[in-house]
């Protein structure tokens, strides 16, 4: 797993891409498919233009395709991985151990169901020691105040968010990692940003509250 060098503001939370290295990120397309629905998939498919996925522990290149949309969850826990802890885990690997534990659910016409927060939180407390704190129907206002050092929220937002210009954006549907938030700034970590908006990136709280669907985990580094 590719991490980014760029200086983040907490020096204990390297930045982990969703699409296994930052310089693919600005490859992402993210389109409308329907009124309530957003597609998220990479510009360019041929394997020779791919980050190298074997080195995270994929198969081949359309499971990487496959999973990489699906898997900013677990590019936020990589993130607190390694931060927090000496656990070190090819993504495929965590992706493994998330589907045993029922983090996520392919239905059989490959549909996925997830990041289904209670499995995922019962499944990073028993075996990464961590304390989980399910968020819902909060404000962003209520739920940022419990970001602190050694505490993050791990927040449900419109991918759109890396754009915060988008009218109308929808409000959840992708996870970004919350670190700090202070004078009224939210700073977050998006798993899927452009190169030069994804590793602690700062938004006025009311323009990420657009993004926002009142829900995410409240995660700490110990209990």
């Amino acid at each position: 797993m590719s991490i980014s060098t760029f200086p983040s503001h907490d020096r204990n939370l390297p930045y982990v891409s969703q699409w296994g290295s930052l310089d693919r990120n600005d490859e992402v397309v993210i389109r409308r498919a329907t009124p309530s629905g957003i597609d998220v998939s990479l510009r360019h498919t041929d394997p020779s233009q791919l980050h190298d996925w074997a080195s995270d522990g994929y198969h081949s290149y359309e499971e990487y395709l496959f999973w990489s949309r699906k898997i900013c969850g677990l590019a936020c826990l990589q993130s607190l991985l390694h931060g927090w802890t000496d656990v070190r885990l090819p993504m495929r690997e965590l992706l493994a151990q998330a589907l045993d534990r029922g983090c996520y659910v392919v239905e059989p016409q490959g549909n996925v169901q997830g990041l289904i927060y209670r499995p995922f939180m019962a499944w990073v407390s028993s075996q990464f020691g961590f304390t989980c704190q399910l968020v819902e129907h909060t404000p962003l206002q209520a739920s940022a105040r419990a970001v602190h050092p050694g505490q993050v929220l791990m927040a449900s937002v419109s991918p759109e968010i890396r754009d915060p210009r988008t009218r109308e954006p929808r409000r959840g549907g992708h996870l970004v990692l919350i670190h700090a938030v202070r004078g009224g700034i939210v700073w977050f970590h998006d798993p899927s940003g452009y190169s030069y908006n994804a590793e602690s990136v700062s938004l006025p709280m009311h323009v990420f509250d657009r993004f926002y669907a009142g829900r995410g985990i409240l995660v700490s580094a110990g209990p």
